[in-house]
Formats: C-alpha cells, sequence, structure tokens
C-alpha cells in the first residue's frame, strides 16, 4: 500500500512538473511578446515609425499565450500520505501558482491596447481580428479569471465596442457570433437606432440559415427565445408565422401570427403585407375554384369581393411603408381591378 502511495504521488510529482514546465515556457513566451508591443507602441507615441502589424501580432499572440498557460499554473498541494490538502474555509483541494498573478496583472495593464490594435486590424479590413481585439476589450472587465484585477469600463463604452464587434462578425458573415454581439450591446444601454437594427437583421439572418436547413426545431426554440427576450418586438411574432408557413405549406396556420404581428407594430411592412397577402389568396382561390368559373364578373364579385376588401388596407399600408415591395404593389393592384369590376 505504501508502495502504491509514493507511485502516486511520484506520478503526480511529475505531471505537476510537467505543467509547470510548460506554463513557464508559455508565460516567458507571452510575456516577450507582450515587450514587443510595448517597444512599438514606445515608438508610436514618440512619433516614430512602428510596425502596426507586429504590434497587433504580439498583443493578440501573447494574450494566447497566456491564456493556455492559466491552466497550467497549478500546482495541488498534498499532505504526506498522498491525499489532497484541503482548505478549511472552501472545501476545496488547495493550490498554489507561480507566474498567474502576473500574467493577470500584465493582461489588465493592456486592456486599453486592445481597443487601439482592433482599429489597426479594421484599418486593414482584417474584420475577423477587429472584432476578436474589440470583444477583448469589451469583456475583460467583466473577466472572473481577472479577479480584483478586472479594469474598469463604463457600460457605454462597452456597448459601443460589442456594438463595433457585431459590425465586425457581419463583414465576416458569422450571423451567430454578429447577433451574440449585437444583444451584448443593447444590453449594456447601447440601443441606438443602428444597433437595434443592426440586432434585428442578424436575428433575421440566423432565423434564415435554421430555415434552409430545414431545421424548424431549432428555428421554434431560437425564435421562443427572442420573443422571451422582446416580448413587445413585432418582428419576431411574425417570423415565427414566417417558419410555421415554410414548415406546413399553408398559410392559415400562420395568419394569427401575421395578424398578431401587425397589430403589436403598425408600421411593421412585412407584417401588414402577410396579412393582405392572405385575404388576396382566399380571393384568387375562390376565383379559380371549380365551381365558380362559369360566373360572370357580378356573380364572381358577391363571392370575392369581400376578401378584397379585407385585403386593399393592408396591402396599401405595405406598399406606403415600403415602396420597394412590389408584389404587394402588384397584389394592391390586383385587388383594386378586382373591387372596381
Amino acid at each position: 500500500m505504501k508502495k502504491l502511495i509514493l507511485t502516486l504521488m511520484c506520478s503526480t510529482m511529475a505531471l505537476a512538473g510537467f505543467a509547470q514546465n510548460d506554463a513557464k515556457t508559455l508565460f516567458e513566451s507571452g510575456k516577450a511578446k507582450m515587450s514587443k508591443f510595448d517597444s512599438e507602441q514606445v515608438k508610436l507615441q514618440m512619433r516614430q515609425p512602428f510596425d502596426s502589424t507586429l504590434m497587433c501580432e504580439s498583443l493578440m499572440g501573447g494574450y494566447a499565450d497566456f491564456m493556455k498557460a492559466l491552466p497550467m499554473d497549478t500546482i495541488f498541494e498534498t499532505e504526506k500520505d498522498g491525499t489532497p490538502k484541503i482548505d478549511k474555509k472552501t472545501g476545496k483541494q488547495k493550490y498554489k501558482t507561480k507566474f498567474s498573478k502576473e500574467i493577470v496583472g500584465l493582461i489588465s495593464g493592456h486592456h486599453n491596447d486592445f481597443a487601439l490594435i482592433g482599429q489597426f486590424y479594421n484599418e486593414k479590413k482584417d474584420y475577423l481580428n477587429a472584432a476578436k481585439a474589440w470583444e477583448l476589450y469589451a469583456s475583460l472587465p467583466n473577466a472572473e479569471f481577472l479577479g480584483s484585477s478586472k479594469p474598469a469600463l463604463a457600460d457605454s463604452t462597452a456597448g459601443q465596442f460589442y456594438y463595433y464587434v457585431g459590425v465586425m462578425y457581419y463583414q465576416v458573415k458569422d450571423n451567430k457570433k454578429a447577433l451574440d454581439a449585437f444583444k451584448n450591446a443593447v444590453k449594456k444601454g447601447y440601443d441606438s437606432k443602428e444597433a437595434m437594427e443592426m440586432l434585428k437583421y442578424e436575428y433575421g439572418l440566423v432565423l434564415n440559415e435554421y430555415l434552409e436547413k430545414k431545421d424548424f426545431d431549432k428555428c421554434e426554440a431560437f425564435l421562443n427565445q427572442a420573443i422571451a427576450d422582446n416580448p413587445k418586438e413585432a418582428l419576431y411574432v411574425m417570423f415565427k408565422g414566417i417558419v410555421l408557413e415554410t414548415k406546413t405549406d399553408d398559410i392559415e396556420q400562420a395568419i394569427a401570427l401575421y395578424k398578431q404581428a401587425a397589430e403589436m407594430d403598425p408600421t411593421l411592412a412585412q407584417a401588414q403585407y402577410h396579412v393582405g397577402r392572405y385575404y388576396n389568396n382566399k380571393a384568387v382561390n375562390l376565383m379559380n375554384a371549380e365551381e365558380n368559373k362559369n360566373l360572370n364578373d357580378a356573380e364572381l364579385a358577391k363571392i370575392i369581393n369581400p376578401y378584397c376588401a379585407q385585403a386593399k388596407p393592408y396591402l396599401e399600408k405595405a406598399v406606403q411603408l415600403d415602396d420597394t415591395n412590389k408584389e404587394a404593389e402588384r397584389l394592391l393592384n390586383w385587388v383594386n381591378d378586382r373591387l372596381s369590376k
């Protein structure tokens, strides 16, 4: 038994040693990269020629090395018999670190620099790395691993930078990450008209990705969450109608949602269009029904005009709100033509 305990202790110590060696290598690599960044930044501040590419690569590379080093920089303490040494206050195994404190200090101390290199990346049209840099700038003040060294950042500033992150992810067509960024921007209070429009636009793009895959379960779960997060937003109710109609190929299944969206927000042009389209479809289907093919215009009007009259105000509103919707305009012209007979 003693031999087994000794063997386990030796194995644990060996693994801890390898981890510490790896942590040390990564720590030194990250620190060297941060030093390169600092050197170039001094040149920038002195208005001397500097290498912005080196600055970007050094800061992001140093951060990446540090994040790999942190989980390795842990030595769990044991009793003499090899059993874990427990902290009486926390009930967890005690441990100590060698490099973590300095790593945390270096990351926190370079917080503002992530905003700077995000701008450099943006100027180079490297939108993916601009998003990553600005996301770090916005998120580090809430990073738990920084503990008491978390940098201070006003919510208004964090929200604005999350908006920039969303725009960058939009540029590289990563719609899910763009949506998350815009949601974070709004949560931080950055609810400008542009931010709200981009948020709604990205909801539509992500939903369309699910629709293209015919993954209706994800569509419904996604929209249920969107409606729960934004109970007053008619757009997501309308989207739910679109999903239901696409899934069933039957507008009858979706009309209640289209009407609800149109009532919630009378300025939502697409909701007005979908309700108008529903009544237009009713009229067209009746006109083309086998039993009505031999009716004259007067007789047909008695049957279909009530539906045309219901479609007319919705289609008029849709065209008024969005004059680029040529399909709404076409349906409105047909409805007006039928009502004039």
